[in-house]
């Protein structure tokens, strides 16, 4: 008498009802395969995003004043706005005009020296290629561009926006905050966060 295969044992029995007798392993948990690193921040890990302010800067009845971010004509980089903010410091309302065009048009600007990397680190990385100027004068400093939008502050105040890196800078371009003339003199602060990318890729 030969001893029946386990096919026809009590094991095949409980499988055709439905029922396994020997336990099931648990299903180990799916880790997920990707991380999402904001751009900015990889950017940022190669020491290639910068960010700064200028100096207090006055605009009277008689000087308008601008903060810009200046891209030098014979950049070899591309400079991709991430963020920027103007602060009003006075009591008076602030009408502020975001203008796009040549930097040769920014005469009579200081260049400001509270830039950094956003990566802090030693040794430290290299110096930005942008440069954000600042200054108060009589003269025209919007000519050869565009003022492509107008914000307006009021006292004791910081507007901002976040632009992503879509507005992007090409060598001998600039963006600057410019603020008219106006009756009563204010004060007030630009700054603006930046990476920058070869032009030859």
């Amino acid at each position: 008498m030969t001893k029946p295969s386990y096919f026809y044992g009590m094991p095949d029995v409980y499988m055709q009802m439905g029922y396994y007798p020997f336990p099931t392993p648990p299903q180990t948990e799916q880790l997920p395969s990707s991380v999402h690193v904001p751009y900015a921040m990889s950017m940022a890990s190669q020491s290639k995003y910068y960010m700064g302010q200028t100096e207090k800067i006055a605009a009277t009845d008689k000087d308008q004043g601008f903060g810009a971010l200046i891209n030098p004509l014979r950049s070899t980089a591309l400079l991709y706005v991430q963020h920027w903010s103007i602060t009003n410091s006075t009591s008076q309302l602030l009408v502020a005009h975001i203008w796009f065009g040549k930097a040769e048009s920014i005469i009579g600007g200081k260049t400001s020296r509270q830039v950094t990397p956003g990566f802090v680190q030693l040794p430290p990385a290299p110096a930005s290629q942008g440069q954000i100027l600042y200054g108060s004068n009589s003269a025209d400093v919007t000519r050869d561009g565009i003022v492509a939008s107008t914000r307006i502050i009021p006292p004791m105040t910081t507007v901002g926006g976040n632009s992503n890196g879509q507005w992007i800078i090409g060598p001998g371009m600039a963006l600057m905050i410019h603020v008219p003339q106006t009756e009563e003199a204010t004060t007030f602060f630009f700054s603006v966060d930046w990476w920058e990318q070869s032009v030859y890729g």
